[in-house]
Order: C-alpha cells, then sequence, then structure tokens
C-alpha cells in the first residue's frame, strides 16, 4: 500500500511531519514524502532518513494557510497540495494526507477527484470522543452552507464511517438541531428530517432523528449531522474547551499520582489519538490534519488512510447510497 504525505503542511512542518512519517513506517506501507526535494535531503540526512524508505515525489511549491483555496490551485499547480491528489488520481498512490491548507486540499480534491455516485458536495468527518467509544460528527468544514439532500448524503457517508472506524454494524444517526422534537430547528434542518424520514426503510442506519449537542456526548448517536459551518464552530470551540480544562487541571493539581491519573484519562481527548479526518464523498482517501499537528498526529494520520482503504471506504459509500430515490 502506497501513501503519500505531505511534507509541508501544518504550523510545525517539515520537521514534525517527516519525525511521524518515520514512526509509521512498517512492512508492506510505502511511505511517500511529498515536497521540494532540494530542501528535503538535508532533513534526511538530520533525521537519519534516506529515499530508499522514503522517496520524495518533488513539489516545490506550497500553498500557504491564508492563500485562497480555489485560486491557490489554479496559481501553483507544482503544489504539494495539488501534486498528492494528482498522484490519487492516477492511482499512483492509495491515499494521500495532508495538514496544510485544508480548504485548497478540498477543492483539489473535489476537482481532482470522482464524486462518488451522486454526492453533491464532500464532507468531513471527525470521531469525538463520547461516554462508551466515539461519535461521528460531519460535516466540520467543507460546506459552510448546505441543502437537505446533502445532509442525506452526510448521513449516508458518516453511517460508513462509523461502521468502519467503530465497528459498528448498524450506526445510529441523528440530526444536530436546538431541540429533539420533529419540527424543531431551521428551515434547513426541518427539511433534511423529511429526507430522512421518508427513507428510513431504504437507509444503511437508524435515523433516531434530532439530537442535541450534549448527546454528541453521551452515546445517545453514534452519527451527528449538520452543516459546515455550525460542525467546525462546534468543534473549535470543543478544541478551545478541552485545552483550557486541561491547563487549568494541571495548574492547580500538584500530587504526583493523580496528575499520573489525569495523563491517563485525558488521552481519551488527545487529538493525536485520532490524527486526522476524512473527506468523505470523494474517489480516494485524503486525511485532513489539523494544522498543528506534530509527529504523533501524523502517524495516527498514517494508521487511519491504511484502515480506511483496506476497508474500502468509497465502495462502501457507493453501496450504502445505492438503495436511495433522492427528491429533486
Amino acid at each position: 500500500m502506497k501513501i503519500a504525505v505531505d511534507a509541508w503542511g501544518g504550523d510545525y512542518a517539515p520537521v514534525e511531519i517527516l519525525k511521524g512519517i518515520k514512526n509509521a513506517l512498517r512492512d508492506g506501507l510505502e511511505l511517500i514524502v511529498i515536497g521540494s526535494k532540494q530542501k528535503l535531503s538535508p532533513l534526511y540526512s538530520e533525521l537519519n532518513m534516506d529515499e530508499d524508505h522514503f522517496p520524495i515525489e518533488d513539489a516545490p511549491q506550497v500553498i500557504e494557510m491564508r492563500e485562497h483555496p480555489a485560486e491557490a490551485i489554479r496559481k501553483k499547480p507544482q503544489s504539494t497540495i495539488v501534486r498528492g491528489v494528482q498522484l490519487l488520481a492516477q492511482k499512483k498512490i492509495d491515499a494521500f494526507i495532508s495538514a496544510g491548507n485544508s480548504g485548497a486540499l478540498m477543492a483539489a480534491a473535489w476537482f481532482g477527484l470522482q464524486r462518488i455516485a451522486d454526492i453533491e458536495r464532500p464532507a468531513i468527518a471527525t470521531l469525538i470522543p463520547n461516554v462508551n467509544s466515539s461519535t461521528v460528527l460531519l460535516d466540520v468544514g467543507a460546506n459552510v452552507d448546505c441543502k437537505p439532500k446533502q445532509l442525506l448524503h452526510f448521513g449516508v457517508m458518516g453511517a460508513e464511517y462509523a461502521k468502519a472506524a467503530l465497528n459498528i454494524q448498524r450506526p445510529r444517526v441523528g440530526l444536530l438541531t436546538i431541540g429533539e422534537e420533529e419540527g424543531k430547528g431551521n428551515e434547513l434542518v426541518k427539511n433534511a428530517y423529511q429526507y430522512f424520514k421518508k427513507r428510513c426503510d431504504y437507509l444503511n442506519f437508524e435515523f433516531i432523528g434530532n439530537v442535541e449537542g450534549q448527546d454528541i456526548v453521551d452515546g445517545k448517536a453514534d452519527v451527528v449531522v449538520c452543516d459546515g459551518f455550525t460542525g467546525n464552530a462546534l468543534l473549535k470551540f470543543g478544541e478551545g474547551l478541552l485545552e483550557f480544562i486541561n491547563s487549568m487541571l494541571f495548574l492547580h493539581i500538584t500530587d504526583e499520582q493523580l496528575r499520573k491519573r489525569l495523563k491517563e484519562v485525558w488521552k481519551r481527548f488527545d487529538r493525536s489519538e485520532i490524527g486526522g479526518a476524512p473527506l468523505l464523498g470523494v474517489a480516494g482517501i485524503c486525511m485532513v490534519c489539523h494544522g498543528k499537528s506534530k509527529a504523533r498526529d501524523l502517524t495516527s494520520a498514517i494508521f487511519r488512510a491504511k484502515d480506511l482503504v483496506e476497508q474500502k471506504m468509497a465502495d462502501r459509500i457507493r453501496d450504502g447510497l445505492s438503495n436511495l430515490n433522492y427528491i429533486q
């Protein structure tokens, strides 16, 4: 299996990215590093890496975080992100991972890869810890505005991701809104509810109706669906809250035994254990990593990408959509 990683993506690139790649090397896994060969060569020497084990795909351009995604992929055809998606489209690799400009990665993937079946928009799916295991939350940033039918698509994709990542045979899927009762929420949610309800007999999951914010962590739902604006705001708030709680706890607790136990518990909330979030809806495995990703994050993302390739995620989503009759 071949997995390519953007060496210049994220705040700690390229050194932390390379360390993460190096730590992920396993038999049967070829890890390709995408970036400027001229700049990577001296770093390889410093990190005791070689091109026999970590071949370099030369891509001298980098899309910076502040660049406009669509303009950047047009202006920088030799960028690491564009080259990674090209390799995936050409089936020269099985998965592509980047902690760089997520908007550019989504745009490059959406225009450069085939779309799965009738999917109108891709979605980024992330795992949120809950009392039992994890909840799949999507979309968390690929789409600011959505249509009701697109939320139905997200439900199908999220259910298949839950089956693969969480080993759940029939996931419980809910729509995120401000009340459990049918009819609660804005027009998008109310109309999406009807799309789900009318197709309950054909869905690849159990539709449990509306859910609220607390249901993401209480284990009521296995998959929670929302538009990307809501999902991204919710995710960023959660990340900030966890960092705040973490800093406050360890600031005020001085007992070493208690601190050690807290660290063990806190592993459940550690982003690096998850690694990255797949961009679902495109014919290929693209992993979107946090801009602050370090070595452990990248290593975890590589293994998650490997699992999704082996689980044939695109085929799963295609099968999940096959029984649905879409209302235009």
